[in-house]
């Protein structure tokens, strides 16, 4: 019998999966003392924002050499370090720190402490996890002008020699670019989050990885042995030897686990009785795309384009929108990317569009709603995915629809473009699949007559569940009510899917739903056509797919349907899929690995 391991184990996040044990090696990245300085008289401002200026261009110039020392295996990143270079010259810091020498006579890294406090406090009210998540770009980029202005220099991981386990404060993507895998067998730190570019980058190079323990760099000291367990972030200092045989077992378990998943990667999704299903990825960057290919993804089915507006300090060109969607669909080809027009307003926000305070922004002026008010934002970004619809397999996804006329109003439009690129003689595919999100319960009551508007649907659970339910999950009150077992959410499925299926248009989940494997035999017996999930998460979702049929999850989901409350659909799905998969599943119904 497997025993617990009995020294303290520190919690934190698991930012990137797998077991690490080896010696610390900490690493001072502890952030720079801003010491306030008034200046004396008018004179010394100029030069003070001068030095400002040459302390971002000096930024600008390091930055630029970690693109072109960053090793082939991960070049694919080096857009995550290009858009930290964008950041430099953001109005919001930028521009706000001159402003602040200028009139407050203050000096530059007092003035630039104030500009990314005020970053801080804007990101702090987004809801959007992954949105409020982009303020620590902000902040690494403001570190490394900081330390240029104060000339204090920083060790390059890059010179760590020996195997080690990285402990530091924090560590910004250039810094992770700059381990060598030979030295570095994972890393932990202080700050930090799952959906950070430096969490990002950690699972593409398959370091373990935990982050956010608060204290870590205080705890440790260099040469202590340390495991790491990104898988459940944890980590445990000077373990003894009865905990460090349990993590070198859990270590060569999730070794075998991972070879066992890699079978399963590029197989079909289908189930033992063949019934065939997608399995696609969603994805936010280009970088996630050699991800995607590793995991086996058939195509994306969700790309979020909103990154390409956000990490910019003015509206990005379509000549840059059509790079990018260029780029994926070729990569992809002739895998189908579904690319999901700009779903910003209410409570995702840049700097250079000038949206107005809302009482209740994610009810507010978003998504299709905002496009369809912006047209020429919108006819910017639908001629570059039309543009780019000659290079490869492209689809294009409204999101956030509510009713018919929102189809007519955006399909106007795109006809508009259409004849727009067909007079300038701009090759485009014609006939490019459009489809929209499920994502309002209004949606659903009028999929009937919205399915013979479109060519598929795409219900995303996410923003279904909260409308549906009437709950704020990132609301600490109420976020244990956001159930999406709950019988409401399970009928609103259903509804969808039989209205797309009788119209003959096929139907993908896109939301967190698709791609957590104790949801997938309830999903196969819905019928859905496509599923759509973190690139990581494909593996796993194919091979409980593979191991089940279409007629046990029919059996499966008929049973869920006569039960009356979410606990007992809970209580009944947890027992079930423990049983079902138990080399799969805790007793708690969480995944194993």
């Amino acid at each position: 019998m497997e025993r617990e391991p009995v020294n303290p184990i520190l919690k934190g996040i698991g930012a990137s999966s797998g077991v690490a044990i080896g010696r610390a090696y900490l690493v001072d990245r502890s952030r720079v003392k801003v010491v306030y300085q008034y200046l004396l008289d008018e004179s010394q401002i100029e030069p003070e924002r001068e030095r400002f200026k040459e302390a971002v261009a000096k930024a600008d110039g390091q930055l630029h050499q970690i693109i072109l020392e960053i090793p082939e295996e991960i070049k694919d990143h080096a857009g995550i370090i290009d858009s930290h270079r964008l950041i430099l010259k953001d109005r919001m810091i930028y521009d706000q720190t001159l402003e602040a020498i200028q009139k407050e006579q203050i000096n530059a890294e007092w003035a630039l402490k104030k500009a990314v406090e005020k970053a801080q406090e804007i990101f702090s009210r987004i809801k959007d996890e992954y949105i409020r998540n982009r303020v620590k770009d902000v902040m690494d980029v403001s570190e490394r002008i900081l330390r240029n202005l104060t000339g204090t220099e920083v060790e390059k991981l890059s010179d760590i020699q020996g195997q080690v386990i990285v402990v530091a404060h924090d560590l910004s993507p250039a810094d992770t670019t700059q381990m060598r895998l030979d030295n570095v067998l994972g890393f932990v730190t202080d700050m930090g989050g799952k959906t950070s570019h430096t969490a990002i980058i950690a699972q593409s190079l398959e370091i373990p990885a935990v982050v956010g323990l608060e204290r870590i760099t205080q705890e440790v000291n260099s040469g202590d042995l340390i495991i790491i367990d990104g898988n459940d972030g944890q980590v445990v200092l000077n373990p003894d030897p009865e905990t460090l045989e349990y993590f070198q077992q859990k270590k060569r378990k999730y070794g075998e686990y991972r070879t066992e998943m890699a079978k399963y990667s590029h197989l079909p999704a289908e189930t033992l009785d063949g019934c065939r299903i997608k399995t696609r990825a969603n994805i936010e960057f280009l970088e996630e795309i050699a991800t995607v290919l590793a995991n086996g993804a058939e195509g994306i089915g969700l790309f979020r384009t909103e990154f390409l507006y956000l990490s910019q300090k003015e509206l990005p060109t379509e000549q840059t929108l059509f790079e990018n969607f260029k780029k994926v669909a070729q990569i992809m080809a002739p895998h189908p990317v579904t690319i999901r027009t700009l779903d910003i307003g209410g409570d995702k926000f840049a700097s250079h569009l000038d949206l107005a305070d809302e009482m209740n922004p994610a009810l507010g002026l978003r998504a299709i709603r905002f496009c369809l008010k912006e047209v020429d934002i919108f006819k910017r970004q639908l001629r570059a995915i039309l543009r780019a619809s000659s290079y490869g397999n492209l689809k294009i996804l409204f999101p956030m629809i509510s009713d018919v006329d929102e189809v007519f109003q955006a399909k106007t439009i795109l006809n508009e473009v259409k004849e727009e690129l067909q007079k300038e003689n701009v090759p485009f595919e014609a006939r490019i699949p459009i489809g929209i999100m499920i994502e309002i319960p209004s949606a659903v009551a009028m999929a009937d007559l919205l399915a013979r508007e479109v060519d598929f649907f795409s219900i995303g659970t996410n923003d279904l569940i909260q409308y549906a339910l009437a709950i704020d999950r990132v609301n600490e009150h109420v976020a244990h009510m956001y159930q999406p077992l709950h019988p409401a959410i399970l009928r609103l499925i259903q509804q969808t899917i039989e209205a797309g299926h009788r119209a003959g248009i096929p139907v993908a989940m896109c939301g967190e739903m698709a791609g957590e494997p104790l949801y997938i035999p309830i999903l196969l017996g819905f019928g859905l056509d496509e599923l759509s999930m973190n690139p990581m998460s494909v593996p796993r979702v194919k091979r409980i797919i593979r191991m089940t049929s279409y007629k046990e999850s029919k059996a499966f989901l008929e049973k869920i349907f006569t039960l009356n409350t979410t606990e007992e659909v809970n209580t009944y799905v947890h027992k079930e899929m423990v049983q079902w998969f138990s080399d799969s599943f805790k007793a708690d119904g969480s995944m194993l690995y």
